[in-house]
């Protein structure tokens, strides 16, 4: 054999021995740690969702340890590495006989634990549903996740027709000084987006604040730019928008503010119109929505406080699931006892109105759909059964241990001569 294809078998061992080395499942999981204790430390001053993006939801993380940068693998690139480390090692090379079982079944449970984080961070979708009684529906909205919606007008200024979205994903990517073209397919017109802010605020010119804000000004009013919020569902995104007509040349400017959108599942949004070619449309930033494959009804909300005091102490909704346009069955969402329907999980999450304003209340569902829902439940199982065996063998082997050798101590009692 040549030492030209000697070398590639060469270092494919290496790179075997390396991934399945102790060292490295030792070194992974000290870093997991360490990853683990920043990002909650993180969470305290920025909030949950900010903590998971940056240090569980990346590959490199450059963490400030008082004033000192630190340059660490992300969440995602450490547990990677130690699932492909469990796997080869402990799957894979490791010799199979049947007193190993027990640690085998153990290890496959926290592998199936670790491809559930995976699945769960790319495919799960999670948002939320507010009903007031007698209200129904199959549209779940995000929490934290804007998108421009533009849409045509008919006479009466109603929405007629297609409703074409710039998607968050393309929206989050525009910084509060950058300008973005973005054609829009199936509309006689552009819109350059002139800077997107996650938080701000429409501040008037004649107010005070508006002296020192070094921003554009359309229709009396700045954007000014807040410092993100710690959690990240209370942000009120804002852009400068301007639509540009491709026959006309004719531009129209807009600020687009979060604020306009509807909070309140009764509100109507207040979008922003204007006019192209004879034909009027609205924009706004709205939360991106998507459908679920049932209709949900709000028969009846229950509320109790605690005597003497504003805390709830109970909080449920009596509902009724449609499907096909028939009613299904009435059922009972409450705090600790959600519904698991057609891949969905609906907790029943809060309730409005907003800010403990008098009136009507409605209900709130917390909408989850996790392929891995369960995973890390029969991760546990299977991971509990595994060390189960485990003990079991070792129990087995330990009092066959002990009777062979009191076997063997009574037979050399038994020949040693009087």
């Amino acid at each position: 054999m040549t030492n030209e294809t000697a070398s590639p078998v060469i270092y494919v061992k290496k790179a075997y021995r390396f991934f399945t080395s102790y060292k490295l499942a030792a070194t992974l999981i000290v870093l997991l740690t360490i990853i683990t204790l920043f990002g909650t430390l993180y969470q305290v001053d920025y909030g949950l969702h900010a903590a998971k993006q940056k240090y569980f939801y990346s590959l490199f993380i450059l963490h400030d340890l008082q004033g000192l940068p630190i340059p660490l693998p992300g969440g995602i690139l450490v547990m990677s590495l130690l699932f492909l480390n469990m796997f080869l090692g402990a799957i894979v090379k490791v010799r199979k006989r049947w007193r190993g079982a027990g640690l085998l079944i153990s290890h496959f449970g926290m592998l199936m634990l670790l491809a559930g984080g995976f699945v769960t961070y790319a495919f799960a979708t999670d948002g939320y549903m507010a009903l007031y009684p007698g209200m129904k529906s199959d549209r779940v909205e995000s929490y934290r996740r804007w998108q421009i919606d533009i849409m045509p007008l008919d006479e009466k200024g109603q929405p007629s027709g297609k409703v074409h979205a710039i998607p968050p994903g393309t929206l989050e990517k525009i910084g509060p000084n950058q300008s973005v073209t973005i054609p829009m397919e199936g509309l006689p017109f552009s819109v350059m987006v002139n800077g997107y802010a996650r938080n701000a605020t429409p501040v008037p010119t004649s107010a005070p604040a508006a002296e020192n804000l070094n921003a554009h000004e359309v229709d009396g009013f700045k954007l000014s730019p807040q410092k993100p919020a710690k959690e990240a569902e209370q942000n009120l995104p804002g852009a400068y928008v301007s639509f540009i007509s491709e026959t006309e040349g004719e531009v129209t400017e807009a600020i687009l503010w979060a604020g306009s959108y509807r909070f309140d599942p009764r509100e109507a949004p207040m979008p922003f119109t204007f006019e192209v070619a004879g034909q009027r449309y609205a924009a706004m930033l709205a939360k991106k929505s998507w459908t679920v494959p049932f209709v949900v009804q709000l028969d009846e909300f229950i509320f109790e406080r605690h005597p003497g005091v504003s805390t709830a102490r109970n909080f449920e909704s009596r509902i009724t699931r449609f499907e096909s346009g028939k009613p299904d069955q009435p059922l009972e969402i409450k705090m600790n006892e959600p519904m698991r329907y057609a891949g969905f999980v609906f907790f029943q999450e809060s309730f409005g109105p907003p800010d403990g304003a008098p009136g009507e209340m409605f209900s709130q569902f917390a909408v989850a759909n996790n392929p891995s829902d369960q995973w890390p439940l029969w991760a546990l199982v299977i991971t509990g059964f595994g060390l189960g065996i485990h003990f079991l063998i070792k129990l087995v082997e330990y009092s066959v241990r002990s009777q062979r050798k009191r076997t063997e101590k009574r037979t050399s009692s038994s020949e040693v001569p009087a």
